[in-house]
This record gives structure tokens, sequence and C-alpha cells, in this order.
């Protein structure tokens, strides 16, 4: 069998919406963006209850989030973004994992794709009344379990919150201390 090499470098492929006199990936930018918050939840009056938000006008239901701020250790953002959006108190249990996700926006007129990674903590209620951040959160709520469940718009947060539902169980007959 004979391969054949060449010394000559191939040019990358263009797609037919990229301007032909920019080199491919210049329009292009990348970031990385780290978030954390948590799955509220508290023994109410229709049994356990998730805190949730409302967001994009009340289009999608999430769980409260944001991002971390300079020296700030992740469960210290959970606990500030869950206050800061929702009016709640909230006390961390127990670290319930990551999720990472992509998505696209323009910074200032260059499509960039946002890598984002939100560190999720199992939280106990504490206190306050569900209060919306006017600038970011159109609602805020405590639902049953099942409620909320069908109500998340994202499937990696319907999995967080079943695993903070493990987690409530085992601390609920544990007893463990705030993390």
């Amino acid at each position: 069998m004979r391969y054949s090499v060449s010394s000559r470098r191939r040019k990358p492929k263009r797609s037919s919406t990229h301007p032909p006199n920019k080199p491919l990936g210049a329009s292009l930018g990348r970031r990385r963006v780290t978030s954390a918050g948590g799955v509220v939840l508290r023994e109410g009056e229709r049994g356990l209850e998730v805190l949730l938000i409302a967001i994009k006008e009340g289009r999608v239901w999430s769980l409260p989030k944001g991002q971390v701020e300079q020296g700030e250790r992740y469960p210290q953002t959970a606990v500030r973004e869950v206050r800061e959006e929702t009016g709640i108190e909230a006390k961390v249990l127990s670290p319930l994992g990551s999720i990472r996700y992509h998505f696209t926006v323009k910074d200032d007129g260059i499509q960039t794709t946002v890598t984002k990674e939100v560190y999720h903590f199992l939280m106990g209620y504490v206190a306050g009344e569900p209060t919306p951040q006017k600038e970011e959160v159109d609602g805020v709520g405590w639902f049953p379990v099942a409620e909320a469940l069908r109500r998340l718009s994202h499937q990696n947060e319907r999995d967080m919150v079943n695993r903070a539902l493990m987690n409530w169980e085992i601390d609920s007959r544990l007893e463990v201390k705030a993390y």
C-alpha cells in the first residue's frame, strides 16, 4: 500500500455564511462563567417544597443561582444569590455537584460561546418571604416537589432537585449541621 504525503498545508474550509476576508474564528469569542446556587427545601403546608425563580418574562422556571464574586467561596455565593434573587435566607447543608452547559451571546457585536459551570448545594430554609429581585427575576415561589419538577425548564436542574431530595432524606435522618 502506498501513502501520499503532501507538503502543502490545507486551507480551512469556509462556511458560506463566513466573511471571506476574515480568518475562521476571528469573529467568534469564548468565555467561562462560574456560578453557584441551591436547591432550597422546606417543610411547608403542602409537604416538602422547593424554591424556584421565574426568568425571561416568566417563560423559564429555574433554581436560584448567580456568578461567583472575587474572593467568594461557592457556598457563600449560593447563600448570597438565593437571598438576592428570592428574599429567602437559607443555609447550605451539603454540596450536590455541578452542571456545565454552553450558550451563545453577542458581546460587543462578537458572537461569543459561553461555558457556564454552576455549583449547586442542598440548602435549608431559614427565614423570609419570597420576593423577586426586580432586575433579574420575574417571579419566585415555593412549590411542592412534584410541581417544581414539572415547572423546571431544564432537565439538568430537575436532576439536581432529585439529587437534593436523596440528600435531604439522609440529612434529615442524621440531622447534619450546615455545611
